[in-house]
């Protein structure tokens, strides 16, 4: 009798529970269909009650597909931990049955060459984006309440919108850093919850919670396509091209709600006006009625940013639909004391759920007006080109076949036309061959996005504000030769995809192999080789040699491998060459006789034996997450180099002989004096120890000489003034610049610079200060002082030139290199990442000149 009077209370309870929760977040939206499993049946427990897991959610909503036929999932991708990119689809079950058609209409929607379009047939696109910064937790658990009531809900209203559109919701954008997130917060969740905002809840835990797998900002990584989460969501948006797009964020607890338009003085100057000011408004008057509704604050109008495609709130505007911004006052967990009161997670929740209902009733009201806008969107692409004076660009590296391949890939994955080129073409010194140079037309669908690629926009309405980077150019990043035609240009074959890497080896010596460290990925080939036990060396000076292929010159950074003085038999060699030049579009030579024919021999002195790479970075409190990051996808997931990450802590008690390069990425002041004694002995016998940012700033101060002020043009004194920031949400910049890319040059006369032909460099410049230039210390690479794309005062950019970017200075049997600006920046400036891994396999020594 007592177990079932407990179990009788239980049940009630649960559904109390399940009412009280229905109340709150669906209160007043109509019936809800019972045979729909409810989100706290599931989850067990009431949403905003704790964090959602993220597999719990794929599983959610796998079992909403189930159970109704206005739903299915759909997988567009994986992580880098191997989670799945979910999206659920909502729709009529008419619709369900004929998605394919109703994608592959809407695409005439999108396309130029579609003379007549039926607006009234078609389905407007919606995409609910939630949770791409991983601590952001608001999102996720919004997508639940969402997903549900779209499924679930039985109002004539909302059953009649979802037929003329088709609702994608994604519950993270982010799904790595959200699982990180959530098992921290849910690991120090109390009950009762603890809103005192000392609480560790409320705090990060040893790693941020922000980023993905490599800790990179995903909402940034839009244009750059860095991560593999972005190249899939990118993929899988130019699949549908939705018509609104909406992108949740949180900011500081003590904040309302924020929702777009943004201040007009932060809006792309290349796009419609009517982006801004027609279809925000139409958006800002369906979501503030919503958030009127349920009694929340929020303001418009006062910050952020809609310059560039580089956000989730912003591509969208680049491909005719919209974006938008919302961001809601974080708990960092259950809930939070703030000065205007006790936040609850429940209460942002529902704020997130709120919009999301919103911007199906937006854009179904209104149609017509996004399906024309999206329509008139890509044809006013064309026409804009066709009045642009550039009509082309050609682009491409003869000697660099490996950059030219992921080149194209970024060029593909945003959709933009890529041809070849038919004919030996040249412009201002630069000359360009078929079959490593292509071409692309201005005049195509992807105007838009094409032209920020290559942005070199310098001039601006000086009321602009910047939120974020005023460059948002990316080809300058990866580093690829390039000009803008005016005159005409012979296209070839449309290419569909990037052309393959390969490599070969060119015959078989008794004697000795070679190759030239010209390929991006030749560090890939070297480490595969140096860690499968194979000895080679690295020539500093220019040589001549006959090889089975006849006589060829080589340059210095030349990469030579004897056949003995190795472990492994000629035979093994042979394959383990074969292989590693399949890694990388490098071609091994091989060497017939020792006695070169000009030059150096190969028992000079100047080919020295390279040590195998093992290299370390200090996390924590200890290093920049966001450098330490970018680091760790380039040696670790672009080149398969391993790379230790030691926190702060246990870095004082690390054996440092284990190590041939050490990384710092954040200031050193937490480092005890006996550390910094070890680390100075360490260099002294042989390592190379490379500083960033902040670290190249301690390690000038601690570990080098006093800077020889009269020579040193980028020092702090004579830092120009910072651009203009505007109101709330946006940045003090202090002595920072809003992002910007300056072309530098590169001392080709530098071991720093093997594998570079050209002194022609770009740099994004953050930091309105440059390197101390210490005495001893080799300038690798400074500025000019040029500005190539960017917002900087003119009064600034005057201070600009002569600043040292990379220097490098030799102590003992090793050597220091600093970087002034960030060498990975958000992984896609590829050409200083280069300079980077040349420190790290030759050391900052110096010389290798091209004598």
């Amino acid at each position: 009798m007592k177990r079932s009077l407990l179990l009788l209370f239980v049940v009630l309870f649960a559904i109390t529970g399940v009412f009280a929760q229905d109340e709150y977040y669906f209160g007043g939206r109509g019936k809800l269909n019972p045979a729909i499993p409810t989100p706290e049946s599931f989850f067990g427990f009431q949403i905003g009650k704790s964090l959602v897991r993220y597999d719990k959610v794929v599983e959610y909503f796998r079992l909403l597909a189930a159970k109704s036929d206005r739903a299915s999932v759909e997988v567009f991708g994986l992580t880098y931990e191997d989670r799945e990119q979910v999206a659920l689809i909502v729709t009529s079950p008419e619709n369900q049955k004929n998605l394919e058609n109703i994608r592959l209409e809407h695409l005439k929607v999108v396309d130029p060459a579609v003379s007549s379009v039926d607006i009234n047939s078609q389905k407007v696109i919606v995409h609910l984006g939630y949770n791409v910064h991983g601590g952001e937790i608001a999102g996720t658990d919004a997508s639940v309440v969402a997903a549900y009531y779209l499924v679930a809900s039985e109002d004539p209203d909302i059953v009649r919108r979802l037929n003329e559109s088709v609702v994608f919701v994604e519950p993270a954008l982010n799904p790595d850093g959200r699982e990180r997130a959530a098992n921290y917060i849910n690991g120090f969740h109390s009950v009762p919850p603890v809103s005192d905002p000392a609480d560790r809840e409320h705090a990060s835990g040893a790693t941020p919670h922000r980023g993905n797998h490599f800790w990179n900002d995903l909402n940034r990584d839009w244009l750059a396509l860095a991560q593999v989460e972005s190249q899939n969501r990118v993929a899988y948006y130019h699949k549908w091209y939705p018509n609104i797009y909406l992108d949740f964020h949180e900011m500081g607890s003590a904040s309302t709600y924020y929702f777009e338009p943004s201040p007009p003085n932060s809006w792309s100057p290349a796009l419609p006006v009517s982006t801004y000011e027609v279809l925000h408004n139409i958006m800002a008057k369906h979501f503030s009625q919503a958030l009127n509704s349920i009694g929340s604050l929020y303001y418009t109008k006062e910050s952020f940013t809609n310059y560039s495609p580089i956000y989730g709130a912003t591509y969208p505007d680049f491909q005719g639909g919209i974006g938008t911004t919302l961001e809601v006052g974080s708990t960092a967990g259950i809930e939070i004391e703030t000065d205007a009161g006790l936040r609850t997670f429940a209460h942002n929740i529902r704020d997130n759920f709120a919009i999301s209902i919103a911007a199906l009733l937006t854009v179904t009201n209104e149609k017509a007006v996004f399906l024309n806008h999206q329509k008139d969107f890509f044809k006013g692409a064309l026409s804009l080109a066709d009045k642009q004076a550039d009509k082309y660009i050609v682009f491409g590296s003869k000697e660099d076949k490996s950059i030219n391949s992921i080149f194209i890939d970024h060029l593909l994955q945003h959709k933009i036309e890529v041809h070849e080129l038919t004919a030996e073409f040249s412009q201002g010194g630069k000359k360009f061959e078929p079959g490593s140079a292509w071409v692309v037309p201005y005049r195509q669908t992807q105007y838009y996005i094409l032209d920020a690629i290559f942005d070199e926009r310098t001039k601006f309405d000086p009321a602009s504000v910047f939120y974020d980077i005023s460059a948002p150019s990316t080809a300058y990043g990866f580093g690829v030769p390039f000009v803008k035609v005016k005159g005409a240009v012979k296209e070839g074959a449309r290419i569909a995809q990037a052309p393959e890497v390969k490599g070969s080896v060119a015959g078989r010596s008794d004697y000795a192999y070679a190759f030239e460290y010209f390929d991006y990925l030749a560090p890939k080939a070297l480490y595969y080789l140096q860690s499968h036990g194979v000895k080679a060396r690295v020539a500093q000076r220019p040589f001549t040699s006959k090889t089975t292929a006849g006589d060829k010159s080589f340059v210095p950074g030349t990469i030579v491998i004897p056949v003995h003085y190795q472990t492994v038999a000629p035979d093994e060699l042979y394959r383990l060459l074969t292989e590693a030049s399949a890694l990388a579009n490098i071609t091994v030579s091989a060497i017939t006789d020792g006695f070169s024919i000009a030059g150096i021999d190969l028992g000079s002195n100047n080919i020295r034996v390279l040590k195998t790479p093992s290299v370390a970075t200090v996390t924590g409190a200890g290093g920049n997450w966001t450098s330490v990051g970018e680091l760790w996808a380039l040696l670790g997931n672009r080149l398969n180099i391993p790379l230790t990450k030691i926190d702060a802590q246990a870095v004082e008690r690390a054996d440092l002989s284990r190590y041939t390069a050490i990384v710092l990425t954040g200031s050193g002041s937490q480092f005890s004096p006996e550390f910094v004694t070890r680390l100075t002995a360490w260099i002294e016998l042989g390592g190379t120890l490379i500083a960033t940012g902040a670290a190249a700033q301690w390690v000038n101060t601690r570990l080098l000489a006093p800077p020889d002020t009269s020579r040193n043009r980028g020092n702090r004194a004579s830092a120009p003034a910072a651009a203009p920031s505007g109101g709330r949400g946006d940045r003090g910049f202090g002595d920072r610049l809003t992002g910007i890319v300056l072309r530098a040059e590169l001392n080709l006369n530098h071991s720093l610079s093997y594998g570079f032909t050209s002194k022609e460099f770009y740099v994004l410049k953050n930091s309105a200060s440059g390197l101390p230039r210490t005495p001893g210390a080799g300038v690798v690479l400074e500025t000019t002082g040029e500005l190539v794309n960017g917002y900087v005062l003119d009064d600034a950019l005057s201070k600009l030139k002569g600043h040292a970017i990379v220097t490098a200075t030799g102590r003992g049997r090793g050597s220091i290199v600093l970087f002034g600006e960030s060498p990975t920046f958000r992984g896609y400036y590829l050409a200083p990442g280069r300079i980077l891994t040349n420190a790290i396999f030759f050391g900052g020594g110096g010389g290798g000149g091209r004598r």
